[in-house]
């Protein structure tokens, strides 16, 4: 009896639930085709309504038929933006079981949007500034600002100043002006942010709604609604096509369009959702065998999350500001950069802080100490000193630099530099921090396009709690230049402008008249405002048409991948005609189609990464980054497009390299089309590159790469005498990559098998010393009775330079303290150096073979990768050598110059990555156990002569 009851309490319950599902899904369905039906009649109202003459349609009748007329009419195309900001929302939130999720099409179908209505808006008080109190300000107030032109940063009236110093002498006004414009200067900063916005606004507020037509179950039927298709990639190559089908949306915008007197006579435009619009979609698997899974709860509720976050990014108060005047143009791609300038900072020494690791008894505690570079409301670190152990008087003296973007403006954000005691396995503890307000750097006449010596006291995390200790450091704000004489005589814009005179003349003259209706409306404001508008637009493509200035080589570069055309992936297999006919036929909805991801690599370091855009012959990327380069002229740029594969190498389908001495020869600014070369792939890539030059100008040390490749001319000799014993010692130079053995022969040192150089691989250049030490040979370990340091931040590129160096008394401490110190003197009072060597050096920037042991471990697959793309790079160019040079005569060459030809001959031998390194690495080692490793390695790998054609280990 026990048995039924259960069976029978069972079967109700389950009749329960199918009986409470089934109500569930009848009155979504009900519901559903009640609202269809009230759409459908109020559709059939509209259009009768219209053929109807004595009828007086509603406000926005004619807006919506329209929209009806020319909504089908869209390319689909406009959208890949939507559909760009989308893929991003879903590859962010993807669950676990998911790899990757791809939005293969996004059409708006034949039924459009319908606006609801449309309001007028006052424009309030956007016209007026805001005082230190918080109280509005009279809308008469003429005070100029700095908001009169989009992306003008601050009021340039400096050189105005000048001019009224020159002509006026007297010293009491002069003192008096001075005062004056440094109280100004501190009160800058807070009326940055409270400023009124100039210009002929139109505000309105809008009411949008949109209803699907009924549709039958075939997907041709459906394709006349609004529409997604999903792509959802499982482990093991496995995809889940759903086919997503907008059925409602409904919403209220507020649009902000800036007047302009050109056409199309709308220039910025700002809107904003008034709450979160409200949208109901339906999930539709491509197969025949499932049916709509809108409310199973995977799929369901994360493409319904990923839409609401998506709309939830413009939810009031925030919003989207959209360029109208460039769109409708037709220009996609940018004429400047986003930062408006740099922070310079150098970090030179923090002494009397805080002790990280506390004492025991008579041991006393000490520090692992480094400096981090951040916003301090972000947070992220944007560079890192090196770390200097057990030292409580840290001497760094290295360099960092942030952009500055109207991000940390708008969000008001402080400079901080925080002092961390570096920890092996717990976390890094907080020794104190120093924090600036930006726009008091940018704004202050001591950090304004200048450096400016600090000593600050740390800070705790609390507002108002102090930490021992102080840091020594120095700071600067650096705008971008102004457009300069030279610019403007190489400009191709307008063959009339030759000065800077010209360009003011001629920008008024077209104001004037572009407005002249305006001065009878007493709106003289409008015309100031629109010669700044049109001076910084005429400027601007002035930049853009003339090449950068070299006088300031160090500034901002902007690289865009827009997409790239005719993606794939090479096929190894013979085919008859017939298949590559049908393959390229078929080329765009292939299988076979490479899922690629592009790797942005500057100065051969890797800098950004795209996502991945799964199984796509036009893969639409718009993404990009800026970054600070310290001289354009030598910097290189290179683009690899690799194809992301699960459990397996990413294989390089090409690479386009970009050297920016070469890319700007004629112009700042560049949109083309280049060609992948050198992979396993093919393809175009669209591009954009923007350079900024910045009001800096860096010493020639302070120009040069980061990785590069130190050569050591033989032989190094003694300045002079050294104790006895010195001279016989042989040296050992080492870097933070490498180092070399040179034995001594009569008072100097040469390397090993009479070569005239010795290399050595180099990475993070300003910040590491290159060592020089005398080892003495001994029974156990060798000693280091003497040793000399020098930094190669003092080092220009590919100069070669002979050097002193002073020899200094050995010692574990010394070395130690000589290699974290940027200074040293001797640990003892009074310490004298033993005697000067003398050595002659030259820094050749880039990664070479002599960086190869380094970038096959396994933690540095970074540099792998970049090593690869040189690897593709440097046979490319030799192979484009080889034929210009049998092509030409041999009278030519006789008549080069000597000095180029060996450098150029020095850099082709060490500078090439598939070339096997010098240096004592685990590859040279003496101990048998690694000899036996390296063996082994090598033939599992199958490695063997780059002339041998046989693979494997029977080849080798």
């Amino acid at each position: 009896m026990a048995g039924i009851g259960t069976f029978i309490a069972i079967a109700v319950g389950s009749v329960a639930v199918v009986i409470f599902g089934l109500q569930g899904w009848l009155s979504n369905k009900v519901e559903t085709l009640w609202e269809d039906e009230v759409w459908d009649s109020a559709r059939v109202e509209e259009r009768e309504g219209q053929k109807d003459s004595s009828r007086l349609p509603e406000s926005v009748a004619w807006m919506n038929s329209l929209l009806a007329s020319v909504w089908p009419l869209v390319n689909p195309d406009l959208f890949a933006s939507v559909v760009d900001m989308l893929e991003d929302v879903m590859q962010a939130s993807l669950p676990k079981i998911i790899r990757m999720v791809s939005v293969d099409d996004l059409g708006q179908g034949s039924e459009s949007i319908r606006i609801l209505g449309i309001r007028w808006l006052p424009t309030g008080a956007a016209d007026q500034s805001v005082d230190e109190d918080g109280n509005l300000k009279p809308a008469s107030d003429g005070k100029p600002n700095d908001r009169a032109a989009p992306g003008e940063g601050q009021l340039e009236d400096d050189e105005d100043d000048k001019i009224e110093d020159e002509l006026n002498d007297d010293p009491e006004k002069k003192k008096a002006r001075e005062k004056k414009k440094a109280e100004e200067q501190e009160e800058i900063a807070m009326r940055e942010g409270m400023e009124a916005e100039q210009g002929d606004f139109v505000n309105m507020e809008l009411a949008f709604a949109y209803r699907a037509r009924s549709s039958g179950k075939s997907i041709k039927s459906k394709a006349k609604n609004a529409h997604l298709y999903l792509k959802f990639y499982l482990p093991g190559g496995i995809f889940v096509p759903v086919w997503v089908e907008l059925r409602g949306l409904i919403g209220t915008m507020r649009l902000r369009l800036q007047l302009t007197p050109d056409p199309p006579f709308f220039s910025l435009c700002t809107l904003t959702f008034v709450g979160q619009p409200k949208a109901d979609l339906s999930c539709v698997p491509l197969s025949k065998h499932l049916p709509n899974v809108m409310d199973v709860p995977l799929i369901s509720s994360f493409v319904q999350t990923s839409i609401d976050a998506a709309l939830a990014d413009y939810v009031a108060p925030k919003s989207l500001t959209l360029d109208l005047k460039d769109m409708l143009v037709g220009d996609d791609f940018k004429k400047d950069t986003v930062a408006r300038g740099v922070i310079v900072i150098l970090i030179k020494q923090a002494k009397d802080f805080k002790e990280g690791d506390g004492g025991i008894g008579p041991m006393k505690g000490s520090s692992d100490s480094y400096v981090t570079c951040s916003w301090g409301k972000f947070g992220k670190t944007v560079s890192s000193t090196r770390v200097i152990e057990d030292d409580q008087s840290s001497i760094w003296d290295e360099w960092a630099y942030m952009l500055v973007t109207p991000e940390e403006l708008n969000a008001e954000e402080k400079l901080r530099l925080q002092l961390w005691d570096s920890d092996k396995y717990t976390a890094d503890d907080d020794l104190g921090r120093v924090e600036v307000d930006l726009k008091e750097l940018m704004h202050s006449s001591k950090t304004k396009n200048t450096m400016c010596d600090r000593e600050d006291r740390f800070m705790g995390e609390e507002p108002g709690e102090k930490m021992p200790g102080t840091l020594h450091w120095s700071v600067g704000y650096y705008e971008k230049t102004r457009i300069t004489e030279k610019q403007i005589s190489q400009q191709k814009e307008d063959d009339n402008i030759k000065s800077r005179e010209d360009l003011k003349s001629h920008v008024s003259e077209n104001s004037e008249r572009k407005l002249r209706e305006a001065k009878e409306h007493d709106e003289s404001k409008e015309i100031n405002q629109q010669k700044a508008q049109d001076y910084r637009e005429l400027e601007n493509a002035m930049i853009c048409s003339s090449p950068p200035d070299p006088n300031y080589p160090s500034g901002v570069l902007s690289i865009q991948i827009h997409n790239i055309t005719g993606l794939e992936v090479e096929s190894l297999q013979k085919r008859d005609e017939e298949g590559m006919e049908q393959k390229e036929d078929d080329e765009e909805e292939s299988e076979e189609l490479p899922s690629s991801y592009c790797t942005i690599i500057l100065n051969h370091a890797k800098l950004y990464k795209t996502r991945t855009k799964p199984k796509n012959a036009k893969p639409f990327f718009n993404a990009g980054t800026e970054r600070f380069v310290r001289d354009w002229r030598t910097a290189e740029v290179m683009l690899t497009v690799r194809d992301s594969r699960e459990r397996e190498l990413d294989p390089l389908l090409g690479i386009i390299y970009l050297p920016l001495g070469k890319v700007f020869e004629k112009r700042s600014q560049i949109m083309d089309t280049f060609p992948l070369v050198g992979g396993v792939g093919f393809g175009r890539a669209r591009l954009s590159l923007v350079f900024r030059s910045l009001e800096l100008k860096l010493p020639r040390e302070l120009l040069g790469w980061d990785y590069g490749t130190l050569e050591i001319s033989s032989p190094v000799k003694s300045k002079g005498t050294l104790p006895h014993g010195l001279a016989e010692h042989r040296i050992k130079i080492r870097s933070n990559l490498g180092r070399a053995k040179l034995s001594a022969q009569n008072g100097e040192w040469h390397p090993k098998r009479n070569k005239k150089s010795a290399y050595l691989a180099v990475r993070n250049r300003y910040a590491m010393p290159l060592v020089i030490e005398f080892r003495k040979s001994s029974i156990g370990p060798d000693s280091t009775p003497a040793f000399a340091v020098f930094w190669l931040k003092d080092l220009p590129d590919e100069e070669e330079q002979t050097v002193t160096l002073k020899v200094w008394t050995g010692g574990k401490d010394n070395i130690k303290t000589a290699t974290t110190r940027s200074r040293y003197y001797g640990l003892e009072e009074n310490e004298q150096p033993l005697g000067e060597i003398e050595m002659t050096i030259r820094f050749w920037r880039g990664l070479s073979g002599y960086h190869k042991s380094f970038a096959q471990k396994g933690r540095n697959a970074d540099m792998k990768n970049v090593m690869e793309a040189l690897d593709t790079v440097n046979d490319e160019i030799h192979g484009s050598i080889s034929d210009s040079s049998s092509d030409s005569d041999s009278s030519d060459s006789a008549s080069d110059d000597s000095k180029s030809d060996h450098e150029a001959s020095t850099r082709q031998q060490i500078l090439q990555p598939h070339k096997h390194s010098d240096t004592e690495t685990d590859s040279h080692t003496k101990n048998p156990v690694k000899k036996l490793k390296n063996m082994t390695t090598d033939l599992v790998k199958g490695d063997n002569d780059a002339s041998d054609g046989e693979r494997g280990v029977m080849g080798q």
